[in-house]
């Protein structure tokens, strides 16, 4: 099926891609052999030295944005390679900022300050702002803690987020207020199906619990409670800190602040895989002090999930063919390929169109493969 809403239409998944030097005609095959040949092209340090807590590419996959905890956004050219322009939120902070489908504008949620939460005059307002002009659209209130994650619907111009008050909200961009809620009772992570018509939230343990909960629910009729719901055995103490379907439609990944991740059948909600890392379970793992948007991303194709790790390291898995018809998920636990980098991996984020994918930590990479660099 082929939607095309406001003149946007979401792309079909596909196995080549082209490079950012390369004609439209000139495309290269995703597979693992050339994922294994990725190198870092740019190295951009604009958050100077500050952890970084969110990453996106736009839709044309041109232009990708980073926020960070010095309370800045900044917007790059992945064509060209080149940082394009800084943009501070000093007064309100910046996180999770997202690209929405209308040239260069993003949402960001606001991040607590120190002296206002003592006052207890938190700002927890989702902002609408043009990168081009530098001024505000249009506010969104409605949230009584920090939002914790934004998603934009990939087919509509609607988003939703998710916040430590409990709940998550549905917002239409023209309006201020809210169009739905979710109470969830903690903070979750969230995320549109490819289509945009189903969005599924995912309610990590808490506690010495080791049981998450992963709901899948009509967007139309998303209060009457989900179509599908399923319990997740992961383990104690551990953070979700993002949500994202796989472009082809198929798969659920949830990354997590732990060695272990988990894909899920996106029909049934039914755990896959387990991505478990065979490191020492180390209670610090990808541990930061501030909330950040994953560590691991689905190649556009669908078939490849890129994994970092506190060693340094990316790990890059095959998941093409996991079955649903087998009564336990399948471990993943070791990669036959891997990249290595300096950077901690703490982010990573794969580009819709272009054959680059970025990293961040506290500082923002991109990687290609290193045949096409001339």
């Amino acid at each position: 099926m082929s939607l095309k809403v406001n003149g946007f239409r979401p792309h079909a998944p596909s196995t080549k891609l082209a490079t950012p030097t390369s004609t439209s005609s000139s495309t290269i095959q995703i597979s693992a052999q050339t994922l294994t040949t990725c190198q870092p092209t740019k190295l951009f340090n604009y958050h100077h030295e500050t952890s970084i807590t969110s990453l996106d590419f736009d839709d044309s996959g041109q232009y990708l944005i980073s926020s960070g905890v010095d309370k800045s956004i900044q917007l790059y050219d992945c064509h060209k390679g080149v940082h394009y322009k800084d943009i501070q939120s000093q007064k309100y902070g910046a996180h999770s900022a997202r690209f929405t489908h209308d040239g260069l504008n993003c949402l960001y949620a606001s991040t607590p300050d120190a002296s206002a939460t003592s006052e207890g005059k938190e700002d927890d307002t989702i902002r609408y702002l043009s990168l081009s002009s530098n001024q505000y659209i249009r506010y969104f209130k409605g949230h009584k803690a920090q939002v914790s994650n934004i998603e934009v619907n990939p087919a509509h111009n609607n988003f939703c987020s998710s916040s430590y008050d409990g709940t998550v909200k549905f917002w239409d961009l023209k309006s201020s207020s809210a169009t739905g809620s979710i109470t969830v009772g903690q903070n979750s992570v969230c995320g549109f199906d490819p289509q945009g018509i189903v969005v599924a939230v995912g309610r990590y343990p808490l506690g010495e619990s080791q049981s998450g909960t992963l709901g899948l629910y009509d967007l139309k009729t998303f209060d009457k409670g989900p179509f599908a719901e399923v319990a997740i055995s992961c383990l104690q103490n551990q953070l979700w800190n993002k949500l994202e379907f796989s472009n082809n439609g198929k798969l659920i990944l949830i990354s997590t602040d732990s060695r272990e991740h988990y894909i899920l059948d996106a029909f049934s909600g039914k755990v896959l895989a387990i991505v478990r890392l065979s490191y020492r379970n180390d209670p610090q793992w990808m541990s930061t002090e501030y909330p950040y948007s994953g560590c691991c991303s689905f190649t556009p194709c669908g078939k490849f999930l890129l994994v970092g790790s506190p060693k340094s390291i990316i790990h890059i898995f095959d998941v093409s063919d996991l079955r649903t018809d087998v009564e336990r998920p399948v471990i993943l636990s070791r990669s036959n390929d891997i990249l290595k980098t300096r950077q901690l991996p703490k982010i990573i984020l794969f580009n819709p169109k272009l054959f680059v994918f970025a990293t961040a930590d506290t500082t923002v990479k991109l990687w290609q493969p290193f045949e096409n660099q001339t």
